[in-house]
């Protein structure tokens, strides 16, 4: 085994790039590591086959942890994993792939028994964790996962939940309903956008493709989509957004502009992030259950610690439901 012949880099930078030191880029690190595998070489992964033992730790890999919305998750995982003798090591990717491909080798070279990863909004693709799961270490993706992926998912129930907003603001009384999705990559993206399809077939209302509009998730793309709108002779009356956090950066906006939510334009997000019943007027959205995913997510580590060569489903459901507030309100 020769890594750095086969890289053209010396054995020096091998060996402080595998032990991640300061002085090495994280992009030579990232390539010694995922080439040292490719060689069948990887320090723990041999001291573990040698110590033929757990180190009751499990990996977690999230993408923001000051958001709410994901730190319940994490508080999900962690309850589980203390209530059956497991510690949990965090690492956050910041949305960056590079970051989240990073934490995945890190969290490797401390020898946590598995990885329970909610992927970066930038992550098209899944070398890094496929190079694992195909080693056999218990891998769960949890809310953003990889639809080819064969790891075992936990997901919200997404199409369904996209299908009750978009059923209630019909009910309100809503007749054109603009959209404001992530980035087209993303599942959740396409899944929730079959829900918004959905119901408008079921009502054989016209699809406006002008009334679908995808982003990433930066305030500016999102206020471009509003203003859009706002400048259109027959503008929206209802905007539905994939996150609350988006549907908080709409509702700040219309405010500014000095229209009036609900009555102008009703507003509807999805996730009920802590912000979405705290903002004036409260945001109606639709309830994932993020510490139930992360409880779930846990839960499906230890099954899979457990039952190596059982059979376990390959995708677990999260049921939510709807939480109405004041956005959405045109008919009291």
């Amino acid at each position: 085994m020769d890594i750095g012949k086969a890289m053209g880099i010396s054995a020096t930078t091998v060996s402080r790039a595998l032990h991640d030191h300061p002085d090495i880029s994280l992009s030579t690190k990232i390539s010694v590591k995922e080439m040292a595998i490719a060689m069948d070489y990887h320090p723990n992964l041999l001291a573990r086959s040698f110590a033929n033992s757990q180190s009751q730790t499990v990996g977690v890999i999230i993408p923001n942890l000051e958001a709410t919305f994901f730190s319940s998750m994490l508080g999900g995982v962690q309850k589980v994993a203390s209530q059956n003798g497991y510690k949990v090591l965090m690492c956050q990717s910041n949305e960056e792939y590079l970051n989240e491909v990073e934490n995945v080798h890190l969290l490797m070279d401390s020898r946590v028994d598995g990885l329970l990863i909610c992927h970066s909004i930038e992550t098209t693709n899944f070398d890094h964790v496929n190079i694992y799961r195909k080693r056999g270490i218990p891998i769960i993706n949890f809310y953003r996962v990889n639809k080819d992926s064969e790891t075992i998912s936990v997901v919200a129930k997404n199409t369904e939940g996209a299908e009750l907003v978009i059923e209630h603001l019909l009910n309100q009384g809503c007749k054109k309903i603009g959209i404001i999705l992530g980035p087209r990559s993303l599942l959740i993206t396409e899944e929730r956008l079959k829900g918004y399809l959905n119901i408008h077939k079921k009502h054989l209302i016209e699809i406006e493709q002008s009334m679908i509009a995808y982003t990433d998730y930066t305030y500016n793309s999102i206020i471009e989509i509003v203003d859009r709108w706002l400048d259109m002779k027959e503008r929206p009356d209802a905007i539905f957004c994939i996150s609350d956090r988006t549907a908080i950066y709409v509702i700040r906006h219309l405010r500014k502009k000095n229209i009036q939510i609900p009555a102008e334009i009703a507003v509807a997000g999805f996730g009920n992030d802590l912000m979405g019943e705290l903002i004036e007027p409260g945001l109606t959205t639709y309830d994932v259950q993020t510490s139930k995913i992360g409880e779930t997510s846990m839960q499906m580590f230890l099954d899979q610690v457990k039952n190596e060569f059982g059979q376990i489903t390959k995708v677990h459901t999260i049921e939510g439901h709807l939480v109405v507030r004041e956005s959405s309100l045109k008919q009291k």
